[in-house]
């Protein structure tokens, strides 16, 4: 869900969400508040101004939660840091560690299934 994604990048940008509203030129942080607690969902201009204030981040990351959370960007202004490289591992390996339990749940109940038809 975008909301936790954007909680995610706000963690991951070591700011705190004050300083994320006022960097999309929001002079408080309730709208940021109401979206980070499902809310409001963000609306396109939004998104538009995450993207335009934070251009490292991947925009397919930040809206369908695909691919790394920081992309790598020809501009020195918006190159991304070894320190963003490493969330985005340490994003990765959550994601397959997830993927990983979901799996080893679906192999268990199999098993079971299999074993109580036998």
């Amino acid at each position: 869900m975008i909301h936790l994604r954007l909680q995610q990048l706000i963690d991951a940008l070591d700011v705190s969400v004050l300083e994320f509203a006022r960097q999309l030129g929001e002079s408080r942080g309730e709208k940021v508040y109401h979206i980070l607690h499902g809310r409001l969902k963000p609306r396109y201009d939004t998104l538009e101004k995450i993207l335009g204030a934070y251009p490292q981040v991947n925009g397919d990351w930040l809206l369908r939660g695909e691919g790394m959370m920081f992309k790598v960007l020809n501009s020195p202004s918006a190159a991304i840091t070894t320190e963003e490289r490493l969330r985005n591992v340490e994003f990765l390996l959550f994601q397959l560690n997830e993927r990983v339990a979901l799996l080893q749940q679906t192999n268990d109940a199999m098993l079971d299934q299999l074993n109580g038809k036998r």
